[in-house]
């Protein structure tokens, strides 16, 4: 099962309004999807309640729903689901599938993304989707937190950690991720 190519590449989240009157307008998420995983990492300023996920993508028409395999801090038992209205080909609007929340998402780099998900010999899952500059990782395990990190490569250079679940590694260059 795949989704539609429309809603592959990364995606940057403009902002987030709930039904309680609350809004965020700056907490960087960062959500990447290919053509069957996804990897979704959100990352407040203060880093308290920061969230990520990996997994599959199920889209039924306007219906798109994510089904996190490993999770940082942890998977969450809520359905991830929301109807999805395209107002461009890089403008993305979201409203959750139980009315509480609309998000709007912009897309940062666009398909073709690649995707593997491939089982370690330690028995971790580990999903992996590159865009463009862009690469994203989650390696974990079911019911334990996840390691997620996202890296940009420099114009024909090497690669910097521009987010992770462990702050110690953002801003870190690497030649090779």
């Amino acid at each position: 099962m795949s989704v539609p190519q429309a809603y592959e590449g990364l995606w940057r989240r403009k902002g987030i309004w709930r039904t309680n009157g609350s809004s965020d307008l700056v907490t960087p998420v960062w959500w990447f999807q290919a053509a069957d995983f996804h990897i979704d990492l959100r990352i407040p300023v203060d880093r308290k309640a920061m969230t990520g996920f990996a997994g599959t993508t199920v889209v039924e028409g306007e219906r798109c729903e994510w089904r996190p395999e490993i999770a940082y801090p942890f998977v969450s038992p809520e359905l991830d689901a929301g109807f999805m209205r395209f107002d461009s080909d890089d403008a993305l609007h979201e409203a959750g599938v139980d009315g509480s929340y609309k998000e709007d998402w912009w897309r940062e780099a666009g398909g073709p993304a690649t995707s593997n998900r491939t089982v370690l010999e330690d028995g971790r899952i580990q999903y992996e989707i590159a865009c463009g500059e862009f690469l994203a990782r989650a390696t974990g395990k079911p019911h334990k937190a996840a390691d997620i990190t996202i890296w940009r490569q420099t114009p024909g250079g090497p690669w910097r950690i521009i987010a992770s679940t462990t702050a110690a590694r953002e801003n870190v260059i690497v030649e090779t991720p």
